[in-house]
């Protein structure tokens, strides 16, 4: 069943007062509240102590004032005034700290508050050296940065009147932000609401996912990664030892052919040794998964029965602002845009005369789209309904060649840019922020109605099992090209380097101004 056509949003006009209006449990807030002076003074005093040294580490006074600013929208208080004693309030609290800091900062340091924090004390004082003076006014903005920043550049000496100049101008405009912006969404309750509710929820799984992704590669792969080291090295030693015991002795002396061809699978001296083997490993790894899941859907048993749960949690998901949202990333891997990112990253190898590597990507991409859609035939899985009749594909479902072509495109560019990159910290954001995308686009597919949830894991499985083929391939060329058919990268392109530089940005800057041109035009399609 379709989603039924939206209609647009029209709250109506209430007759009475905005006070009126209020949701029950508003009124009973704003009765507990104090009113008329008492109540400015009291979020002047809540501004005041969000931007006090040390006491600014407890007080949630951004939250406040913005909920200040909602409350304002509904008749607690004017707006005007509270820009004016929220800007007040922030003004003064970054001056007293500023003075504490001048004052008293080698004895406040010692503090036990401060010495706990002495983290975000230190990433204050990075960003006080890089940014000067405009570390008070960026600080401003920045959470945790706020009470430690006024409270640093009193401690270097900062110029009094250069600080309250930046001071001032920030004071003002975090007064007339924060406010702005709890009074921008309660001019409207109903908005708001609808806000907070499929929206919210949309949000919270996404930020429940984001921190799930975040902590597997902080935390969970290099324990993983400290695993392997220790896991080969065991492994080196029992295998020494397992060398000069009888058994692998009389093998070795009885059967030298068969014994140095299992020595040669564990070797890194050929093409042919560990690489392959470990390559082969992964590939039967990944293979068995698809299997799985291929019969999994046919039996209709363990992940194939959360589709339909899935399929309609995704329903409940939907909110305007997300639909285009998610119809954007989801863009990302259609062909049109994937076709444009591969030709650049063809270009980028082949400037750089990495002829081999730009045939993996050529062959990889156009034979990995062949093998996706031979299995949709093969498979016939019927598509779910679409929630969008705009987007209704007519190939099959199974399985998702959006998540297969963009995990294999985007694998690719990681493999070949962490070959560049020296810096571990680099490689992990690189990493980090590749794998975010792919899952991103894996999602879509989900939200979107288009695929079934095992068909997206699917198309990851089947794509690993490619990625894991291509790479060894291009692994084992870079590290023995001697040992196979093709030649050493030949020079094709005889171009100097800024020469390089100039046609690699152009094609960039083109591939980026369409892949945003189609992306418009499939929004301009809903």
């Amino acid at each position: 069943m379709r989603r039924p056509p939206r209609r647009p949003f029209a709250p109506g006009r209430c007759a009475f007062s905005r006070e009126d209006c209020m949701d029950p449990w508003l009124q009973q807030l704003t009765a507990w509240l104090p009113s008329g002076g008492p109540y400015y003074v009291l979020v002047g005093l809540i501004s005041f102590f969000e931007s006090l040294a040390v006491a600014g580490i407890f007080v949630p006074g951004s939250v406040l004032v913005v909920f200040a600013g909602f409350l304002a929208a509904h008749g607690k208080g004017a707006y005007a005034p509270l820009v004016a004693v929220a800007a007040f309030g922030a003004i003064i609290g970054d001056l007293l700290s500023y003075w504490l800091g001048a004052r008293f900062g080698g004895v406040l340091r010692n503090w036990p508050v401060i010495q706990k924090r002495q983290e975000t004390l230190h990433k204050a004082e990075v960003f006080f050296l890089e940014h000067g003076g405009k570390s008070v006014f960026l600080g401003r903005f920045v959470g945790f940065l706020r009470p430690f920043i006024p409270f640093v550049a009193g401690g270097a000496q900062m110029r009094p009147p250069v600080f309250a100049l930046f001071a001032l101008i920030s004071g003002i405009l975090w007064g007339l932000a924060y406010p702005g912006l709890g009074y921008f969404f309660g001019t409207s309750w109903d908005l708001v609401k609808l806000w907070t509710g499929r929206f919210g929820l949309f949000v919270a799984v996404l930020t429940l996912l984001l921190v799930i992704y975040i902590w597997f590669w902080k935390s969970a792969v290099p324990r993983l990664y400290r695993l392997w080291t220790r896991s080969r090295r065991r492994a080196g030693l029992r295998w020494a030892r397992l060398q000069r015991r009888r058994p692998l002795a009389t093998l070795r002396d009885d059967y030298p052919a068969i014994y140095a061809f299992l020595a040669d699978r564990f070797t890194l001296r050929s093409g042919s040794g560990l690489y392959l083997t470990v390559g082969f490993g992964f590939s039967t790894l990944f293979a068995i998964l698809f299997f799985w899941l291929v019969g999994a859907i046919n039996l209709q048993r363990t992940l194939a029965a959360f589709d339909l749960p899935i399929y309609r949690m995704m329903l409940d998901l939907h909110h305007p602002a997300t639909d285009r949202l998610i119809t954007a990333v989801t863009c990302l891997g259609d062909w049109p845009v994937l076709l444009m990112t591969t030709v650049l990253l063809v270009v980028w190898l082949v400037l750089f005369n990495r002829d081999f590597s730009a045939v993996i990507v050529a062959v990889g991409m156009s034979g990995g789209y062949l093998l996706v859609v031979l299995l949709k035939r093969l498979f016939d899985r019927p598509r779910p309904t679409p929630f969008f009749e705009a987007i209704d594909p007519l190939s099959a479902s199974f399985p998702s060649a959006h998540a297969f072509l963009v995990l294999i495109l985007y694998g690719l560019l990681v493999y070949f840019l962490l070959d560049a990159t020296r810096e571990g910290q680099s490689r992990f954001h690189l990493v980090l922020g590749a794998t975010f995308v792919v899952l991103l686009v894996g999602f879509s597919r989900l939200y979107l109605g288009i695929h079934w949830f095992s068909d997206v894991l699917g198309g990851f499985a089947l794509a690993a099992l490619w990625l894991t083929f291509l790479v060894t391939a291009a692994e084992m060329r870079r590290r023995y090209g001697g040992e196979f058919p093709w030649r050493p990268g030949v020079q094709l392109l005889h171009l100097r380097r800024p020469w390089r530089t100039l046609v690699l940005g152009m094609a960039t800057l083109a591939t980026l101004g369409g892949t945003a041109a189609y992306i418009l035009f499939r929004l301009a399609g809903l």
